[in-house]
Parts: structure tokens; C-alpha cells; sequence
């Protein structure tokens, strides 16, 4: 009987492999570029929007480093207008020298319960977006501290934080914990985008699962050695809880920004991305 069992298995497995179909060459017409966009409210009256085209993958391949700077100048928008618009008022992003793709405002206030509607266009394809975007109230950090553990074989940093999260009404949180890479840097300060010389971790939570209204958590990161971290926290919307969701899930900036995310949740209006005008709370913790 064993014998039957192990000869009926191997017969399966035969089969299976010979049933199995040969690969078929398909060949997918390249999917529309569009225009991705990614915004963030740094506190002041600093908001930033970041302009990108999205791209077929299948004309590089990312893991043989074939993302070159080429490459990013083809996918980032250096020319064209950004503006936002608020209570009957309109402000015109300018571009930072040097770097392509981002427009900065310096003077647009945070108007608690407020729409605040994008419209971008990329001189040089012609392609245009639009987008809409409501102020949520803050939710200050109430606690944040860090400690560092070099006992093992790797270095590891439990950073907690803690917070009310307002009731009566349904909620959801992005957590930020940055750290400068090069502690020499004369940026004067973190930056708070993502970028190759900020170590980052996002975690985005819904009060869906809290138990109380106090909550305390902690996340351990590995091998972050600076003496100081940079922790948020934003109250954002659910559009963008699920937006992060899906962005997490998909990788980080460099591998995603290669992949058309029409998979991703966005409201941005013929392109990809997300806006959003989320006010963000921010602690300098000192780490122990």
C-alpha cells in the first residue's frame, strides 16, 4: 500500500508537470503616462509637491541599477506650473533649484477644515492634474524617547511614542521616525521627504484597533546608531491611510516609482499619486 501511495505521488507530480502549459510571449502595449503626484505639509506654512511621470517598467530593470539619473530626469517634471488654491486665494509653487520635480510654497497657511484644491501641469508633455484636499485638525505627539541597544550582533533602536487619539469620531495616523544618515550634513536639519540620505520608517495606524484613547507604541529599528531621531505623527485622511497601505506594500520610493500604480488608491484626477495636507506633529527625541 505504501508503495501504491508513493508511485500514485510520483504519477501526480509527472502529470502535473506535463499538463503544466509553455510559456507565452505577451506582449502588453505600454500602459498611458501620467502624471504622479506626492504632497506633504512640513510645520510652518511650508508645503511641498512632488511632480513625477510615471513610467513602463519594462524598459529597465531596477535591481541591475539600471535606475540611473537619465532615467530620474525622465521621470521627474522640471518644468511646469503648480498652484494651490484655498478660501478664494491661489499660490504659485516655485521650483527648487536643482531639483526637478519638487515645487515648494513657503507662505500657504494651515486653515484647520479647509479644502485646499492642486492643479498641476507639465509643460512638457502637456498633461495636466487636478486634486482636492480637506485640512484635518492636528494630533500632537504626547510623548516620544529612544534607546539604543548594541548587545547583539547588530545595533538595534526602540523608539515609543505616545498620543490621544480624539473620540467620538473615526481616525487614522501616519507615524514617521527619520534619522539624518550623515551626521555632517549642512541641510540644516532632517529632511523630512523621502530621500536616499534619510533613514525613514512610516507606520500608519487606524483607531479601529485601539483599545483606549491613550495609546503607547514602539517600533525597533536595526543598525541606526545617530544620537538623534526626528518622530511625527499626521492626522490623515482614509483615502491616504489606504494609499500608505498600498505604497508600503509595494516598496519604496525607487522600486515603486518604476511600477504604474494604478493598483493604488489616489485622488488625484488623470494621474496617480496622492495630495493630501496633513498637519504633522514632530519631536527632536535624543537617543539614549
Amino acid at each position: 500500500m505504501k508503495n501504491f501511495n508513493r508511485i500514485a505521488v510520483v504519477l501526480f507530480c509527472f502529470l502535473a508537470i506535463r499538463c503544466t502549459p509553455e510559456p507565452l510571449d505577451i506582449d502588453l502595449p505600454q500602459a498611458e503616462s501620467k502624471l504622479v503626484i506626492s504632497s506633504q505639509v512640513i510645520p510652518g506654512s511650508l508645503m511641498i509637491v512632488t511632480v513625477s511621470r510615471s513610467m513602463d517598467a519594462k524598459g529597465f530593470n531596477v535591481d541591475n541599477d539600471d535606475l540611473s539619473q537619465d532615467v530620474l530626469n525622465q521621470l521627474l517634471v522640471d518644468s511646469g506650473i503648480v498652484t494651490i488654491s484655498y478660501n478664494g486665494l491661489t499660490d504659485t509653487l516655485f521650483r527648487i533649484p536643482g531639483t526637478p520635480g519638487v515645487f515648494v510654497s513657503l507662505s500657504t497657511p494651515r486653515i484647520l477644515n479647509t479644502n485646499y484644491n492642486l492643479y498641476v501641469k507639465d509643460y512638457n508633455t502637456g498633461m495636466s492634474v487636478t486634486s482636492s484636499a480637506y485640512m484635518l485638525p492636528q494630533v500632537p505627539l504626547d510623548t516620544a524617547y529612544a534607546k539604543i541597544d548594541k548587545s547583539g550582533l547588530f545595533s538595534t533602536t526602540k523608539v515609543t511614542y505616545s498620543f490621544n487619539d480624539p473620540q467620538g469620531e473615526d481616525n487614522w495616523y501616519m507615524v514617521n521616525i527619520y534619522a539624518q544618515r550623515d551626521s555632517n550634513s549642512t541641510s540644516g536639519g532632517v529632511d523630512l521627504n523621502e530621500n536616499e540620505n534619510v533613514l525613514k520608517e512610516t507606520i500608519v495606524l487606524s483607531d479601529k484597533n485601539f483599545s483606549s484613547s491613550t495609546i503607547t507604541a514602539s517600533r525597533t529599528v536595526t543598525e541606526w546608531e545617530q544620537d538623534t531621531v526626528f518622530v511625527s505623527i499626521s492626522n490623515i485622511s482614509e483615502g491616504y491611510y489606504n494609499y500608505l497601505n498600498a505604497r508600503l506594500r509595494s516598496g519604496n520610493l525607487f522600486s515603486s516609482i518604476t511600477r504604474e500604480p494604478v493598483n493604488h488608491p489616489t485622488n488625484v484626477i488623470g494621474g496617480y499619486g496622492f495630495f493630501t495636507t496633513h498637519i504633522p506633529s514632530v519631536r527632536v527625541v535624543k537617543v539614549d
